[in-house]
Formats: structure tokens, C-alpha cells, sequence
């Protein structure tokens, strides 16, 4: 198997580059890596490396880099702007959704978002953790960014601001996911809106529209936010990239 070990841009540039305390214990402890073992390193921004590990010490791994290179990032850039939900099925939105190519991910705060404050926070708090995890064993080279929550409404505006913006509902006006790209030209930019267990209220829904959103529909059947997440993701990520 091979291991992908996250470290920041500016630790990639090194010829030698010594891994943090949590990934070192993680590839010393957890996964026994020795002198002379490869691996690969990434930094989130593209740069992929070839190293081998040089030494393996109670406190440090350190890899000897043999090669890099630079991975563009996803030709479409695709940002998921996703309710808080429930930590587990948030926790896997983030999985799938790193996995899947996104390039951001923008929690938001709804209406019908029923955990208490405190729950979010530190659920939010794990993001980036849960992302860079997800990222190692996929193997891609690049991080979605994970934006600051925000609620909902304070999102509307960069609706416009991309090339096309789907939201997940059951709008009047609702078409078919697959029509909806119908007409869609030159897409270099996206937005998805998923909506949390108890979905957007109708005044979400209208606001989001009237800012440019496109309403789609996932099927026939009620959709786990989780599952609405990944689908669409999957969809955008067929038709688009």
C-alpha cells in the first residue's frame, strides 16, 4: 500500500523534510514505517513528492524527497455549500466530497439546523482534520479549501459569481438534475446547495433561487442529506469535469 503523508507548502520545498508530530507518530507507531521505505508526500496546493524515509525516531520521521511534481488542480472548480447536519453524516460529506474533487466546501447554518451552537463548533473544528485524512487515502494532490460557517444568507451573493449554482429541492420549479445542464456552456465554475435533515425551508429555497441558484431534484425518493450530497457532487463531477 502506498502512503500519502500530508505536509505544508513550505515544508515541501525542502530537499529533507521533516513530518509533524502527529503524522510522524501516526507513520511510526500506527503504520511502522523504516529507513527505506517510500513514500509520498503532498502539500494541498498540488505538489505532489517522492520520498524516502531517511530516519524514524520516537518524535520524528524524516523523508529524503527523490522527486515532485505539480498536479493541476480540477478543471472545473466545484464548491459544495453544505447545512450543518448531523457530526457523523457531516463528517462523511466531508470524506466523500475531498475524495470527489471539490476544490471548497462552505458550511452553512439554516433554519432548520437543529444541533446546539456548541455541537457545531466543535464539529466545524474537526474539518480540516477529517478533509486532510480523507485527501491521504484518496491520494489526491489538492485540498478543498474549508471556509468559515456562515448562515445561509450571507452565501447568496457568490451565487452569481459562478458559471452555474444548483440547489437541492423540491422547488415548483424543480427539474431533473440531468436537464438541468442543458444549455450550459464553458462551466468553469459551480455551486451545490444541500440543505440539512429537516431540508431549506420554502423562504430559503425562493431566497436562494432569486440569487441565481438552479432548483433540481435528486428523484424520486427522499434523500439523506448525506446521500443528496454525494450524489450531486457525483453528478456535477460526470457532467461537468
Amino acid at each position: 500500500m502506498r502512503i500519502n503523508s500530508f505536509v505544508t507548502p513550505d515544508t515541501l520545498k525542502a530537499d529533507t523534510v521533516a513530518l509533524s508530530p502527529e503524522e510522524s507518530h501516526h507513520l511510526a507507531r500506527v503504520l511502522r514505517v523504516e529507513p527505506g521505505q517510500e513514500l509520498t508526500l503532498f502539500d494541498g496546493q498540488g505538489t505532489r513528492a517522492e520520498g524516502t524515509v531517511e530516519a524514524v525516531t520516537k518524535k520524528e520521521v524524516t523523508v529524503c524527497i527523490t522527486k515532485r511534481d505539480l498536479v493541476p488542480p480540477p478543471e472545473v472548480e466545484i464548491t459544495l455549500i453544505q447545512a450543518v447536519c448531523k457530526p457523523d453524516r457531516f463528517e462523511m460529506i466531508l470524506q466523500k466530497a475531498t475524495e470527489l474533487g471539490v476544490r471548497n466546501i462552505q458550511p452553512v447554518v439554516t433554519e432548520n439546523a437543529s444541533l446546539p451552537s456548541g455541537k457545531i463548533e466543535k464539529m466545524i473544528s474537526r474539518g480540516e482534520a477529517i478533509i486532510r485524512n480523507a485527501a491521504q487515502q484518496c491520494g489526491t494532490a489538492w485540498l478543498p479549501d474549508f471556509w468559515a460557517l456562515k448562515k445561509l444568507p450571507a452565501v447568496f451573493p457568490m451565487l452569481g459569481k459562478t458559471d452555474a449554482a444548483f440547489i437541492g429541492s423540491l422547488h415548483p420549479n424543480a427539474r431533473p438534475f440531468k436537464e438541468s445542464f442543458q444549455g450550459l456552456e464553458n462551466v468553469k465554475t459551480a455551486a451545490l446547495l444541500i440543505g440539512p435533515e429537516g431540508d431549506f425551508t420554502e423562504e430559503e429555497i425562493n431566497a436562494a433561487v432569486e440569487a441565481g441558484a438552479i432548483p433540481v431534484t435528486f428523484g424520486k425518493q427522499i434523500l439523506r442529506t448525506e446521500t443528496a450530497a454525494i450524489f450531486g457532487l457525483s453528478v456535477l463531477s460526470y457532467e461537468l469535469c
